[in-house]
């Protein structure tokens, strides 16, 4: 049913419960829980078609009422939203045979993190979904605000080859700029792009005020001989830019009169440093992706605005735009994903690199032994909203827990060592290990249980040693304490950097880097190197 249906159905039930008078807000709650998983649902939007149904009803009167009522309740009053998608989303040109070829675009400014992974596994997953193409394409166009890292296309295919994901072609924007400036010469050529000198400032005050400067109609043979004068470097940054014509009034500022080409006099670049003229992101993302023949367009809300502008140049050059999605954020109490934060901690004391625990990032993730399978269960189930989404730390762990658990041996540990001398001991189990935590609040007399092992009762405790003596193996219902007769050292790296040492179970000392474990009474951890005499653990989580 649709959405004039549900808040008429559910105005008539509000009604006949309530004197014959329907509640507008009541039927508000009903709505949301019925559609809100539905693609584009908007309870604002919705508001009309509820307060009318509220409207019609309490017109009726209460033997009407009734008769609604029955009728609708011999149907089947419960609630019955529908019900949880299961897999990747269906994309509708998709399922009518057309072809599709997608493309994960990041800009290499940064470390790949939880968020990014979104974008990434949609994209990769829905075009082999279709047995389409799924394009790598690295954004590295910006040499002052978003300056690339060295070696980051690296680090982001390594990332990406974890969660399972690999391209079927790859490209670097800052391979492509005579194919961008062709276009833009090109864009000259019909009329639709002009060279502007005018003072920044001033320009924009006229663009404010949807008024067009005196560059906007400039002859194309004076905006050829601009633009080539631009790339001789003739011309100095802040003295020329590129700009696609569109509507000097449209509605949204930013669309007027975009800026398609700036000039960088130094440009802070890994891989472009005799170059002076850099396209926007719009201008190259736009004819990259007709030339890449991309069909699906999956990214981010805050990017809704670019297809407006973008859209401009492909009615110029006469192409079909791509059929574009525009997703929520991801948000999630997994690690730092900002990478101003991420900034700020890279210039702290102890910084561990893009890897620190403290990060969100998919390096961190990998690292501190979370699944790819995780991330990618979490990612497929978010699918295509295109409102935010916030991931509580809670869920991601208790997906992670259910794969990681069948992988992770379980060991003894014991974070303060306390010697335990058990009386009467059998089977040379008199001299044991364990955790003085554990210890402290029991007095002389108290019974516990060694785990999986026998009962003692304690007789007398020094700050080092506890004196017991055995009691029996029965099973009893005391409290459970850990115990080693012979451990390993182990050192814990926690999610906030800091370290726990302790002891194991001494068959940790035959575990590799990336090996799980799940260390008893303190949580699932994941070796990550060893050292002379010790075994380096990361935490993962409880």
């Amino acid at each position: 049913m649709g959405i004039e249906e549900d808040a008429y159905r559910y105005a008539v039930k509000n009604a006949f419960l309530h004197e014959g008078k329907a509640d507008v807000g009541a039927v508000v709650g009903k709505i949301i829980a019925l559609h809100r998983e539905e693609k584009g649902f908007d309870i604002k939007k919705a508001m009309p078609a509820i307060q009318e149904a509220v409207k019609k009803v309490n017109a009726l009167g209460m033997q009407e009422i009734t008769e609604e009522y029955n009728r609708f309740e011999k149907q089947g009053y419960e609630l019955k939203p529908k019900p949880k998608r299961e897999g990747l989303p269906a994309i509708d040109f998709a399922e009518k045979g057309e072809k599709v070829v997608t493309r994960y675009a990041p800009n290499p400014s940064g470390p790949m993190h939880f968020g990014h992974a979104r974008q990434a596994i949609l994209n990769h997953d829905l075009a082999r979904k279709y047995n389409g193409k799924f394009i790598l394409r690295f954004e590295d166009t910006d040499p002052k605000t978003k300056v690339p890292l060295l070696d980051a296309e690296k680090m982001f295919i390594e990332d990406l080859a974890w969660l399972g994901i690999t391209a079927d072609e790859t490209y670097s924007d800052s391979d492509r700029f005579q194919i961008y400036y062709e276009h833009m010469r090109k864009a000259i050529e019909l009329g639709k792009a002009y060279v502007c000198t005018c003072d920044n400032e001033q320009w924009k005050k006229k663009k404010a005020k949807g008024i067009a400067c005196k560059c906007r109609e400039q002859d194309k043979k004076k905006n050829a001989e601009l633009f080539e004068k631009m790339l001789r470097h003739g011309l100095k940054e802040g003295q020329a830019v590129l700009r696609i014509k569109t509507d000097i009034k449209h509605p949204d500022p930013s669309v007027r009169d975009w800026w398609a080409a700036k000039i960088v006099d130094k440009p802070n670049h890994p891989k472009l440093k005799d170059t002076f003229v850099f396209p926007s992101y719009n201008f190259a993302a736009a004819i990259d992706d007709h030339l890449m023949g991309i069909t699906l367009i999956i990214r981010g809300q805050e990017h809704s605005q670019n297809s407006t502008k973008q859209k401009f140049l492909y009615d110029y050059f006469g192409w079909k735009y791509p059929e574009a999605i525009h997703t929520g954020r991801v948000k999630s109490g997994i690690g730092v994903l900002s990478k101003s934060k991420i900034n700020l901690l890279m210039k702290k004391p102890g910084f561990m690199g893009f890897d620190d625990p403290r990060l969100g990032t998919i390096s961190s993730l990998r690292r501190r032994g979370f699944a790819p399978e995780t991330i990618r269960e979490i990612m497929v189930e978010i699918g295509l909203k295109t409102s935010d989404t916030n991931i509580q730390l809670e869920k991601i762990v208790d997906v992670n827990r259910k794969i990681i658990e069948p992988l992770s041996e379980r060991a003894m540990f014991i974070a303060q060592p306390l010697q335990l001398d058990v009386s009467y001991a059998p089977n040379g189990m008199g001299k044991l290990v364990v955790d003085k935590k554990q210890f402290d609040k029991l007095k002389v007399g108290d019974v516990v249980r060694l785990r999986e092992l026998f009962n003692v009762r304690i007789a007398k405790k020094d700050p080092l040693q506890v004196f017991s003596e055995f009691i029996g193996e029965a099973k009893i219902n005391k409290q459970i304490v850990n115990w080693l007769q012979h451990g390993a050292d182990i050192e814990i790296v926690m999610s906030d950097t800091s370290k726990v040492l302790g002891i194991a179970d001494e068959k940790i000392e035959g575990k590799r880097p990336g090996n799980r474990v799940y260390l008893e009474g303190f949580g699932f951890c994941i070796v990550d190197e060893k050292k002379p005499g010790k075994t380096v653990l990361w935490f993962s989580h409880k």
